[in-house]
């Protein structure tokens, strides 16, 4: 979620607040500012934005083959040394956000039940890597998008933060359906 010129990245499973990945990294990250379990404030990169979720992008070929080039060295990159978290832990987490924001109101039925669906391709076993690789999965790169929108709703909510501002988690569920 971006508030002014800072990123904060929310978690409660702080096994996924990758400060030390960050540092492994083959290719200049963010600056950390600050970190206060559960969230991690990182430092706007500067340049200018290759596009914005559901407006068509006016960035530059070379814009973007900047950013392939960028994210081919991550992915050729070798793994950080840690496990990541098991599918039947996500499943679960996963299933406990959905409820909750079901019960309580939170989102209507559909959307939440929609982006369950698409979650679902990232909830398959893979093979890790640093990030994804050439061969891009789209289905699995929207599961996870709906995936890591679903279970930071809540903690949003909890925190006294708008999930429904323009770009944050609502929009990309709301993209799904």
């Amino acid at each position: 979620m971006r508030v002014g010129d800072v990123f904060l990245k929310v978690d409660a499973d702080q096994a996924r607040i990758e400060v030390e990945a960050m540092a492994l990294a083959p290719v200049p990250t963010p600056k950390v500012l600050w970190r206060k379990p559960p969230v991690l404030a990182i430092a706007a990169v500067p340049g200018t934005a290759l596009g914005r979720l559901g407006e068509p992008s006016t960035a530059s070929p070379a814009a973007w083959a900047a950013a392939g080039a960028a994210i081919r060295k991550l992915h050729d990159a070798p793994l950080p040394p840690w496990p990541g978290r098991g599918l039947d832990e996500l499943a679960a987490d996963l299933d406990g956000e959905c409820e909750w924001l079901v019960t309580n109101g939170v989102l209507p039925a559909d959307l939440v039940t929609r982006n369950r669906q698409v979650a679902e391709a990232a909830l398959r076993p893979w093979t890790p890597v640093f990030t994804h690789g050439t061969d891009v999965d789209l289905d699995v790169i929207r599961a996870w998008s709906s995936l890591r929108s679903l279970l930071g709703v809540r903690w949003l909510v909890e925190h006294g933060f708008d999930p429904t501002a323009p770009g944050c988690e609502v929009d990309v569920l709301r993209s799904r359906m």
